[in-house]
């Protein structure tokens, strides 16, 4: 006989070690195990993001009242996000996050267009934060304000 009639099974030659034989099966269910595991650790980071308050805990950020020039605006931060305060004309405030509803990226204000522009992937946004154009699929997200004595507290 030659050699090459002595194998065992023919259709499968290769094994790894002896008693471990290496099967499509078995290579296929590592894969799937592995492309699994990936897919899991992104939900669980997706889901993390909106239940976990931001980096550090602080939910609310406190601002002098002299500090925000009547229609101007101040930048701030709330758990590691950045938002923008802006003081209306006629008193009012109204805060914004800057971290883009379509990848997370920080937009910019223009004070001129009175819009903001996600450099990431083209998006824009009226001054109310409503999206204008682009993919971003959600207005930028809004933080409760409330004016406390000479003090503007947003978020809480």
């Amino acid at each position: 006989m030659s050699e090459a009639t002595t194998h065992k099974n023919p259709a499968s030659p290769l094994q790894a070690t002896p008693g471990f034989p290496v099967t499509r099966r078995k290579v296929l269910k590592g894969i799937l195990g592995f492309l699994g595991a990936i897919g899991l650790g992104n939900v669980v980071y997706g889901i993390s993001r909106f239940w976990a308050p931001g980096a550090g805990g602080q939910v609310a950020v406190e601002i002098a009242l002299s500090q925000i020039p009547e229609g101007g605006n101040v930048m701030f931060q709330i758990g590691g996000s950045p938002g923008m305060l802006f003081r209306r004309e006629d008193g009012s405030f109204k805060a914004l996050s800057l971290v883009c509803t379509h990848m997370a990226c920080t937009v910019s204000w223009n004070p001129e267009k009175r819009e903001f522009y996600c450099p990431c992937h083209e998006g824009f946004f009226d001054a109310e934060g409503k999206v204008l154009s682009g993919p971003p699929p959600a207005p930028l997200e809004r933080w409760k304000v409330e004016v406390n004595g000479e003090k503007v507290v947003v978020g809480g």
